[in-house]
């Protein structure tokens, strides 16, 4: 069922009638979910290899938690800013990790997704602030990057999907203020 669902995702966004398409990946809520779910199931077969889950060199992963009142003082820019900098750091990490092949299958499918993800995140982008840009490097000074180490390689796995259901969603909903009154009521 949840190939249907990327397979779905993949023919609205290779869609020629650009305006919907963008409207329904940033007002559905439920794309989102299709992550989270294919996310946890990458997760699940990294716990089904056999070799140990630790890693030789300790990683450093973004600290994804969000603090409600904090996140609710930044403008969406710096919201935007802060995802896509989470996405960036957790692919250029995974692209480098020397693994086994077990491990190295689904950090290959992760990678994958947060590429997907960053793409609709800018898509979403756009099309709330009428085609403009978001421009991480721009913002760069504004926000710190927390981090911390890891050896554990299901950390990362854990760390996209708390992201993807707390900052990810959260900048969705900002984005999606004013611009899916007409798509939800017509498509959910």
């Amino acid at each position: 069922m949840d190939i249907n669902r990327i397979y779905l995702l993949i023919i609205l966004v290779l869609s020629p009638d650009m305006s919907r398409m963008t409207s329904r990946i940033l007002c559905d809520q439920r794309i989102i979910l299709v992550y989270v779910n294919r996310t946890k199931t990458m997760e699940g077969m990294v716990a089904q290899c056999t070799e140990q889950t630790t890693l030789l060199v300790p990683i450093t992963l973004p600290s994804v938690e969000v603090r409600i009142t904090e996140w609710q003082n930044m403008t969406a820019a710096q919201q935007g800013t802060k995802v896509v900098s989470h996405l960036k750091h957790i692919l250029n990490v995974t692209q480098n990790l020397n693994t086994t092949e077990c491990f190295s299958k689904q950090l290959k499918k992760l990678r994958h997704s947060v590429r997907e993800i960053q793409g609709l995140v800018h898509k979403a982008w756009r099309y709330a602030n009428n085609n403009t840009h978001l421009n991480p490097e721009a913002n760069n000074g504004s926000h710190h990057l927390a981090i911390s180490n890891s050896s554990d390689i299901t950390d990362i796995f854990q760390r996209f999907s708390k992201l993807l259901q707390g900052k990810v969603t959260f900048l969705m909903q900002t984005l999606r203020k004013g611009n899916c009154r007409g798509f939800l009521a017509n498509h959910l």
